[in-house]
Order: structure tokens, then sequence, then C-alpha cells
């Protein structure tokens, strides 16, 4: 492991500690579906930070519901930057047990100093299959504030992400890291209506600008974005 300056550590330290400032948040989902998801994960009740556990239908073709949870939870390992992380898990009954269909581990896939994972599924092509909607904090870099988020569909028994980007964004104290047509600040909100209304083709989102190239708006500015979700057509 690279050595890590002192005020590297400090950073880390930090950030930990903010992470262990959340507290444990109650799941949608049912007492023993929460129990089962965690020792499915091979978590313990007692790590876990917050978590959010949903009962839905989000495979196509299934008959039955599945079990979504997005955990933010302590790892037990010594390195501040992976001693939290944030996983979302996807699982179906068989024969009375959780089995795992899908996961994500989002402090493996950042190298660490991810946090408050947060949990959404929505039904945004109608067609009685919810789609995944995953956010969490990253911490990379000290000055700059960021929540990512993705919308993952499933098609032909295939989870695959078709957004990803910034939920929040503020770059403004990051003067001398980031260049300057970069250091904006904003929040994404998703419009699920007009998402709905295409079926799920494209993305509708609400960006509040707050500031722009480190100057602050007078007034935040409300600026409609679409994405590509998926193609139309025969689903």
């Amino acid at each position: 492991m690279p050595y890590i300056a002192l005020a590297m550590k400090r950073r880390l330290a930090l950030t930990l500690t903010a992470l262990l400032s959340v507290s444990l948040v109650c799941v949608p989902g049912r007492a023993d579906n929460s129990r089962a998801a965690y020792e499915a994960m091979g978590i313990q009740p007692a790590d876990v930070l917050s978590g959010t556990v949903l009962v839905a239908k989000v495979l196509p073709g299934s008959a039955h519901k599945q079990v979504v949870t997005v955990t933010t939870y302590l790892t037990g390992k010594r390195a501040n930057h992976e001693a939290v992380n944030v996983r979302l898990d996807v699982f179906r009954h068989a024969a009375g047990e959780l089995v795992r269909v899908y996961g994500r581990d989002f402090g493996e896939e950042l190298g660490g100093l991810v946090g408050k994972g947060e949990l959404q599924l929505v039904d945004l092509d109608l067609d009685g299959v919810n789609e995944i909607i995953v956010s969490y904090e990253s911490f990379l870099d000290r000055l700059i504030e960021q929540r990512l988020g993705e919308v993952i569909f499933n098609r032909d028994g295939v989870f695959r992400t078709a957004w990803s980007g910034a939920l929040d964004y503020d770059a403004t104290r990051a003067a001398r890291d980031v260049p300057r047509e970069r250091r904006d600040r904003f929040h994404r909100e998703f419009d699920f209506r007009n998402t709905m209304r295409t079926r799920g083709v494209t993305l509708f989102m609400k960006k509040h600008m707050i500031a722009v190239a480190g100057e602050r708006l007078p007034q935040p500015k409300i600026v409609e974005e679409t994405f590509p979700l998926r193609e139309s057509g025969p689903r």
C-alpha cells in the first residue's frame, strides 16, 4: 500500500468521522428481509450505518418480487479510505433463501471514499418492472462535494447502467485543482413524469445551477436536460 502523507491521513480521518456520523435509517422492507439480506452479504447488522431494503419487481418475466438493497456499512478494514463502503445488491427468493442475482461494489469501483448510499425503485417505462436508481457520495477529492447516481435497467435479463452522472456537484472551492470552466455548483432532480411520458426512452432531469465557473448566480437557474435511456420500440 503506497505511503499516505500526513495531510492525506488527516483528510481521510475527517471523512471517516463524517461517514460514521450517519445514523441507521429505517428500512422500508420487512425486518426478516433486512436480516436475510445482510446475512447473504456477510454484513453484521451492527456494522450497517444506513440501509434501504425494498421488495419490488425488478426482474422481467418473474412472477415474484425481488429484494433490492443499498447498504452503507463498516468494512472492518484498517485503511481509512476503505473503512466505509456502499454496495447495491439484488436478490431473488429460492428455497427459502436469498440468492444474489446482481450487485455493485461502489467502493471497489472508485477506490474507496464513498458513503451515504440511497435507493429508489421507479417503473420509468411503465412495463410493470421497476428500474433501479442508486446514488452515493464520493469523497475522492476533499475540495469537491459530489453525489453520484445511476439509473439501471434490466433488459433481456441483464442489468445495464442506462445513465450515470453527478446529482449534486460543488467544485467552487477547488480553485487550484479544477479548471475554471468546471468550478460549477448544481443539483439535479429527476423529472419522472416527463420520463414516463416517453416510456423510459428519454430521461428528463432538472438541473439547478447555483454557480458557474466559480461565480455564484444571483438566483439559481433551472435547465431542463434530456438523456437517452433506451431505444424505443418493442421491449
